[in-house]
């Protein structure tokens, strides 16, 4: 309840938090990578409904985001797939992370000040 607090506060997805926890709770780095990739899917699903049935979605844009996420993410998974198989460890997925998190924490007060 406290990590869907803090993420409905600060505007950022609820994986950032559930990835340390579930890696807390020993569970496997790629099972904890889809797991938050499912959940961020059906958080980014329902605020696009719910533009949708406001009438604020602009539809080119989204197609123009839709494409890019798409390949972006394709473009990390097979990254990340082909390093994982060349050195055998999984903890790049845990670097990532880390590194996203830092940044997302480092952003808030820039775009405070802004």
């Amino acid at each position: 309840m406290i990590a869907a607090i803090l993420c409905g506060c600060t505007g950022i997805a609820g994986g950032m938090v559930l990835g340390p926890l579930f890696l807390t709770y020993n569970m496997v780095p790629k099972v904890m990578s889809g797991t938050n990739q499912y959940i961020t899917m059906i958080a980014a699903l329902a605020v696009t409904f719910q533009l949708i049935f406001l009438g604020e979605l602009h539809y080119g844009y989204a197609v123009v985001f839709g494409i890019t996420t798409v390949l972006a993410a394709m473009t990390g998974i097979k990254a990340i797939n082909v390093y994982t198989a060349r050195s055998g460890k999984a903890s790049i997925i845990l670097i990532i992370l880390a590194l996203c998190l830092i940044s997302a924490l480092l952003m808030l007060p820039l775009k405070f000040l802004m």
